[in-house]
């Protein structure tokens, strides 16, 4: 029974082999024009190809099935790159049955990251893991090279279910029933386990990995660093803004609060929800007091008496790709004007404004709006004057969901006071894991001393995230100088940590980070080697080139310094930060009016960042006085 439901299934097609069964775009080989350029999808010797790039590829597997599928084609060193051109599998009367660019019509130079030849688009490290059973990475960082490997093509049992310690048929004694006095179900009998989550939350979250592969019975925290629900890739009222995957949202609901999983709803094999629109929702939330227009304000039957419409607003990825957010929040359109972010309600009715649809939501309650943690964390960006007791009053909320409350400490960095320490200090003690892992990502500020002791203990935390992050927060510390118990723990931690960067080595910020933190441990060759070996393989992420030639300003070395900077410019003429750079050594060199163009150009190619714009004028003033 579960293998027929699972047979068919988006799982069960994640990944295949090019060939007739499973390729769904048509290779005619004609021309198909997309933004201007010209390629051609064609067969040869029974194998599928394509001509893109004024260049042919043999394309070796499809990645995925509908609304879109992908195609793999072999590079060199054992890589494979997700190409960016892909068939829309949706039918021809919804607009598919067409190859389009999985980045619209934004031209996607070869020097951009997200260039189909770059570490950013490579299937071994960015798709691998989450669509085939049993994968192994196997990158090796000296070489920058792959000999990746899977037990199954694609998304089989494997994946979710060990025989002998199944998380995924474990069972509570328990059941959802209605309470008396309650619209909605509620769960009776003994705590609801919710590891389930953790398995799904290893491919249907925004995460990095901490180790090469992953099983089932792991714990989360064990193999990955999870992305904290923040900008960029997050609204400030924590709706989704990038691919997050699910998990980031599902944590912040009232819905896991109360115990819910993810086969509640979804069918784990067949991946179909178990009841189709308003009937799913009505499993639990009673349909005579919420499928009713006294609740929803709409016409029955319409798209906007769906639950999903108000409650799950979705979000278009890779062109043609609606995903809906699984935080059930309830429309907050007076948040609109204080956040950014959108809202449910002016995303159907696009004719009207957010003052609107916040006018007519309080005439149906009665109520005004109560407080959320989005007005928190967008106080925070903008830098108001009452952010930071907002932010310390919000993380030390308990009825606020932990995901958000760890995030919250992770922004105590820009409040480097006691305030901040004091919570710091607390936190690194609490049960709740994200938690503690925000406390540890904010703790950088803590003079050296004072953070030591606060997080030696935790390099002994039972979560390898902890650990690592640990190690990463005491970079600069001197471990030769711990007793001999401690220096164990810490040399064990390290080993993790090093192990994590090297898992996202392939692309520039694995190499980078540990530049940083060799930095921060005086090991100025290994700094050096990691930087030049970020630049190396990625040599379009311009961090790299900033921090090597800050590095060489310290030591003096101005002639290596502009050294790396010019090897920056020559690979990205218009990256902002690398501009500003130069402008800098030009005014230390004594040449400021040759700085001018380039602190101009760091200020158009970057208008947010005001340091830019700040020294532009500043130089500007300077030189008209000396006129």
């Amino acid at each position: 029974m579960e293998w027929k439901s699972w047979n068919g299934s988006d799982h069960q097609k994640a990944m295949a082999i090019a060939n007739d069964k499973n390729v769904l775009g048509k290779f005619e080989n004609i021309p198909v024009i997309i933004n201007t350029q010209e390629n051609r999808f064609y067969i040869k010797n029974n194998e599928f190809w394509v001509r893109i790039d004024g260049e042919d590829h043999k394309i070796d597997y499809t990645f995925g099935t509908y609304p879109l599928q992908q195609y793999l084609v072999k590079m060199e060193d054992g890589k494979y790159q997700t190409l960016p051109l892909a068939w829309d599998s949706r039918p021809a009367d919804s607009g598919g049955q067409r190859w389009f660019h999985i980045y619209g019509d934004e031209h996607i130079p070869a020097n951009d990251r997200l260039h189909w030849k770059q570490p950013m688009q490579n299937w071994n490290g960015m798709c691998a893991d989450c669509h085939s059973s049993g994968l192994k990475r196997g990158y090796d960082p000296e070489n920058n090279s792959f000999n990746t490997h899977f037990d199954k093509i694609s998304v089989d049992c494997q994946s979710c279910h060990i025989p002998e310690n199944d998380i995924m048929t474990s069972k509570t004694d328990g059941s959802w029933q209605l309470v008396e006095g309650s619209h909605t179900a509620r769960w009776t009998g003994e705590k609801r386990d919710q590891r389930e989550i953790e398995v799904c939350a290893a491919c249907h979250s925004r995460r990095s990995p901490l180790t090469d592969g992953f099983s089932p019975t792991d714990r989360y925290l064990d193999s990955f660093s999870p992305t904290p629900v923040l900008m960029p890739e997050y609204f400030p009222d924590g709706q989704v803004r990038d691919e997050d995957y699910v998990w980031g949202s599902f944590l912040q609901s009232k819905m896991f609060a109360e115990g819910v999983i993810c086969s509640d709803c979804h069918n784990p094999h067949s991946l179909k929800l178990k009841a189709e629109s308003n009937h799913m929702c009505a499993t639990c939330h009673q349909a005579t007091f919420y499928d009713t227009k006294d609740h929803h304000k709409h016409e029955m039957g319409s798209t906007g008496a769906e639950c999903v419409s108000c409650h799950m607003p979705a979000r278009t990825y890779m062109g043609v790709d609606a995903r809906r957010d699984h935080s059930f929040r309830i429309p907050r359109p007076d948040l609109n004007h204080k956040t950014g972010a959108p809202d449910a309600c002016t995303s159907c009715h696009s004719d009207q404004d957010a003052d609107w649809a916040a006018k007519q939501v309080k005439s149906w309650t009665g109520k005004n709006p109560s407080p959320h943690y989005g007005e928190v964390f967008s106080a925070v960006y903008q830098n108001a004057p009452e952010a930071e007791q907002m932010l310390n009053t919000m993380i030390a909320d308990e009825t606020i969901p932990p995901i958000i409350r760890g995030s919250g400490y992770e922004l105590l960095n820009n409040y480097q006071d006691r305030n901040s320490y004091n919570a710091i200090k607390t936190a690194v003690t609490i049960e709740e894991p994200l938690i503690r892992l925000g406390a540890v990502k904010a703790s950088k500020f803590i003079p050296l001393p004072e953070r030591t002791l606060l997080l030696l203990p935790l390099l002994n935390d039972p979560l390898k995230v902890i650990r690592v992050e640990t190690v990463r927060a005491l970079s600069d510390l001197d471990s030769s100088m711990l007793p001999a118990g401690a220096k164990k723990s810490y040399d064990s931690a390290r080993s993790e940590f090093i192990t994590a960067e090297n898992q996202v080595s392939w692309r520039g910020e694995g190499h980078f980070n540990l530049g940083l933190f060799y930095g921060s441990q005086n090991e100025l060759g290994s700094e050096v080697k990691e930087y030049m070996k970020a630049m190396e393989i990625d040599p379009y992420f311009s961090a790299s080139y900033v921090n090597l030639a800050d590095k060489y300003r310290e030591l003096g070395n101005e002639a290596k310094t502009i050294e790396a900077i010019e090897l920056g410019l020559s690979n990205l003429p218009e990256d902002a930060t690398l501009n500003f750079s130069k402008g800098l050594y030009l005014i230390r060199t004594r040449t400021p009016a040759d700085a001018l163009p380039y602190l101009k150009k760091a200020t158009i190619n970057d208008p947010t960042n005001s340091q830019y714009s700040y020294v532009y004028s500043l130089a500007l003033k300077q030189l008209s006085g000396q006129q």
